[in-house]
């Protein structure tokens, strides 16, 4: 079982490292679970300042298990190098509201969003609450959990 290493960022530059890390990447995994069972989805994804993630989606079984179950997860990370212990990535977790075009909370991420997009999508904003932040790359060896409630 691999343990989170206490106390090696202050909880601002674990922030600042969280968001700057996603803010260099778009894809993410987004796991869901209700009736449709448990389900990855591979999304696009872009973030703002307090480290909450939209998601552009037509569709699909994450809809059916967010109606049922609003707890998630968003994977982003690089790709591993050498072996299975060099890597750099976020754990994102949290509630996701869905909103629908022309409602507040989709216009307010439009502002946001970085990128066009067609209009018959839905939006999934994650209120994220924790986060794990990993970096074992060039000798590092960070593990370290951030919380909304701690920073």
């Amino acid at each position: 079982m691999s343990t989170v290493i206490q106390a090696t960022l202050s909880q601002t530059e674990l922030e600042n490292a969280i968001l700057a890390f996603a803010q260099e990447r778009d894809t993410g995994y987004l796991g869901t679970s209700g009736p449709g069972g448990v389900h990855v989805s591979p999304v696009k994804f872009f973030i703002d300042s307090e480290l909450n993630i939209y998601i552009h989606s037509r569709g699909g079984t994450k809809f059916e298990n967010l109606a049922a179950n609003d707890q998630v997860c968003l994977l982003v990370s690089t790709p591993f190098e050498n072996d299975f212990h060099e890597v750099k990535g976020v754990q994102f977790f949290g509630r996701a509201k869905v909103a629908e075009p022309n409602n507040h909370l989709y216009e307010m991420a439009e502002e946001l969003c970085p990128w066009e997009h067609q209009d018959d999508v839905k939006l999934i904003k994650i209120d994220t609450t924790e986060a794990v932040f990993v970096d074992r790359l060039g000798g590092k060896d960070i593990k370290q959990k951030w919380s909304r409630n701690s920073s």
